[in-house]
């Protein structure tokens, strides 16, 4: 019935099983003490099947071993026949001095040699025995370098405020396939949720949405590291994954603010994606947006290193998808390959001295075609090379009056510094002109008023 009481806990620890006998003697003692009695005849044993005597051997080199401190045998002796332990032979092993012990019935724990030494340590006092700093060879595995990444990958993710989950490696080949058409399908799966391993991290990250949307928790900002399974010339390859998943609200509810009641965006989540690529030292990435929608995204773009090696890939979830998952809000998705990131990644940190000289900065809002990308702007700002250029932002983006039709305004600052002197407005003018003149002639820009 798995009640507790105190008889469980004291005899689910073992009971003498001779206590029979000196129980009953005790019994009738009371019995003629108590009642007048007369005792009828010899006492009557029924014990079809009693247990063997159990004897245990003690090497009393081996408890000094155990120990760790010189105890005499005569001393170790004396210690267990105290304890009502019977000494009933002695022998040499393994050239060292051995007593045979005899265990007491009421003894059911006594069942091994070092039951006998931790008796011994019991009754010599542990406080005297000397504590001693564990020996023994620190364990490497090359595996170590590598739990060391993904825990700086988690570091970074928690740090960004995100949440990680922890999503089933096996999933149902619909869902697998939303996400890539080489599925690794098992032979003899369980069920139809669940038959076939997992080609992305993205399909269980929008279960763990679905999960918390269910719970009345609707701003959600999750993060998965895991493996994923891919057919390749019809051959189950495995690899390293690390997604992203966003939905509802920006930042937590607050009282007052501006955008406190904004919801998560594509920025936002490439936002996240550009702060874990430059953690872990990657440089050379291109962000390239996909001209037409796909299986599993409304929007989405390709995350590649140098152009051409494929990283990942970032966007919103087809709102169909997001129907059936019963998530209201846009839903943000980024994968990476996490092999990559790591082998690529620079872990190397390097530091210079605050900057000795001021700076100056020079503005420039220009029209461009609506198709310009600020990666191209910089690919043009990198094509220009001007002197002594420290940074480039972007502050503004405009599409309305005074600009035409299928155009866009982009507001850019720059900002000049040399390290050994201050600069002079003519040679930060020439240099700025210089870059005008690439951007007009590459981007096609034209200067606003």
């Amino acid at each position: 019935m798995a009640l507790r009481s105190d008889a469980s806990y004291r005899f689910e620890r073992g009971a003498d099983v001779q206590a029979a006998e000196s129980a009953s003697r005790r019994c009738v003692q009371l019995l003629l003490e108590v009642a007048g009695g007369t005792v009828s005849g010899a006492a009557v044993d029924a014990f079809p099947n009693p247990p063997q005597v159990k004897e245990l051997t003690l090497r009393h080199d081996r408890a000094r071993v155990v120990l760790g401190v010189e105890i005499p045998s005569e001393t170790q002796a004396q210690f267990l026949s105290g304890l009502g332990i019977e000494e009933v032979g002695q022998g040499s092993g393994s050239g060292s001095a051995t007593s045979v012990w005899r265990v007491p019935s009421w003894r059911v724990d006594l069942k091994r040699e070092v039951d006998l030494v931790e008796e011994v340590a019991r009754l010599f006092g542990v406080d005297r025995i000397p504590s001693t700093t564990p020996r023994g060879a620190v364990g490497a595995h090359p595996f170590d370098a590598i739990y060391d990444r993904f825990a700086e990958v988690r570091r970074i993710l928690t740090g960004l405020g995100l949440d990680e989950a922890q999503g089933q490696t096996l999933i149902s080949d619909t869902a697998a396939r939303w996400a890539s058409p080489d599925v690794v399908l098992l032979a003899n799966p369980l069920s139809s949720d669940m038959n076939a391993l997992r080609p992305s991290l993205l399909p269980g990250l929008l279960d763990s949405l679905n999960h918390n949307l269910s719970r009345r928790n609707g701003d959600v900002q999750l993060f998965e590291m895991g493996r994923v399974f891919s057919l390749q010339n019809g051959v189950a390859r495995e690899g390293w994954r690390v997604a992203i998943a966003l939905t509802g609200a920006r930042d937590p509810r607050f009282w007052s603010g501006a955008d406190r009641d904004a919801k998560a965006d594509v920025y936002d989540l490439k936002g996240l994606v550009e702060e874990l690529i430059e953690r872990l030292g990657l440089r050379g990435v291109v962000y390239a947006r996909r001209p037409e929608s796909t299986a599993l995204m409304l929007e989405s773009a390709t995350v590649t290193l140098g152009g051409k090696l494929p990283l990942g890939q970032l966007g919103q979830l087809l709102p169909t998808l997001a129907k059936r998952y019963d998530l209201r809000d846009a839903v943000l998705l980024a994968e990476l390959d996490l092999d990559i990131l790591l082998a690529r990644g620079n872990s190397a940190r390097s530091f210079k001295p605050l900057a000795a000289f001021p700076s100056i900065q020079r503005d420039v809002a220009m029209i461009v075609p609506e198709a310009t990308t600020h990666e191209a702007v910089l690919a043009a700002v990198k094509q220009a090379k001007p002197n002594n250029l420290e940074a480039v932002e972007l502050f503004d983006v405009f599409r309305g009056k005074h600009v035409p039709e299928g155009h866009k305004s982009l507001a850019y600052s720059f900002t000049y510094r040399a390290a050994d002197r201050t600069l002079k407005d003519e040679e930060v003018q020439a240099a700025h002109d210089r870059l005008i003149g690439v951007f007009q002639s590459a981007l096609g820009a034209t200067l606003r008023a």
